[in-house]
C-alpha cells in the first residue's frame, strides 16, 4: 500500500541540484527525464522513441528484460506514478553519455507498492543529435 509520503500525480521531476552541469549536459538529463515521464504516462511509443533497438532494463529483484517486453508491461503489471531525479551527475565521452545519481520512482512493480529509492546509473548515446537510452559498451 502507498504511504502518506508518496506521490502519485503523474509527472516525472528533477528536485537534484543541476547547478554544475553544461549544456550538454542538461540535454542527457532532459533525454532521461523524457523517458521518466514517458513511463509515468505510460506512452509505448514515446517510450520506444528514446530507447535504442537492444537495451535492455533490469529491475529491483535483477530480472532484465528486452525493450519490447518491458515498454509493454509499463501501464500494466509496471505501473509508475511518479519519477523524481534527487541526485544527479553526468559524464560526457563524445556521442556517449552515462547518467549516475538516485531516482525516486512512486510504483506498482508487479505487486509492490511503494516509492523506491533506486541508484542510477544509466547510458545514453547522442545519434543523429538526439540522446537515446542504450546498454551498449562505447565503441
Amino acid at each position: 500500500m502507498f504511504g502518506r509520503k508518496d506521490v502519485r500525480d503523474g509527472r516525472a521531476v528533477v528536485t537534484a541540484d543541476t547547478s554544475h552541469l553544461s549544456a550538454v549536459q542538461l540535454e542527457v538529463l532532459a533525454a532521461y527525464q523524457a523517458m521518466q515521464q514517458a513511463m509515468v504516462s505510460a506512452d509505448h511509443d514515446a517510450m520506444r522513441g528514446i530507447v535504442e533497438d537492444d537495451t535492455t532494463f533490469t529491475h529491483m529483484s535483477g530480472y532484465t528484460q528486452p525493450k519490447e517486453e518491458f515498454i509493454s508491461e509499463v501501464g500494466g503489471p509496471l505501473t509508475y506514478y511518479h519519477s523524481d531525479i534527487r541526485e544527479v551527475d553526468v559524464r560526457i565521452d563524445g556521442d556517449w553519455a552515462t547518467l549516475t545519481g538516485t531516482v525516486a520512482l512512486t510504483a506498482n512493480a508487479y505487486g509492490s507498492r511503494g516509492t523506491f529509492a533506486l541508484p542510477l546509473c544509466q547510458a545514453m548515446h547522442r545519434v543523429d543529435g538526439r540522446w537515446l537510452y542504450s546498454k551498449r559498451i562505447k565503441k
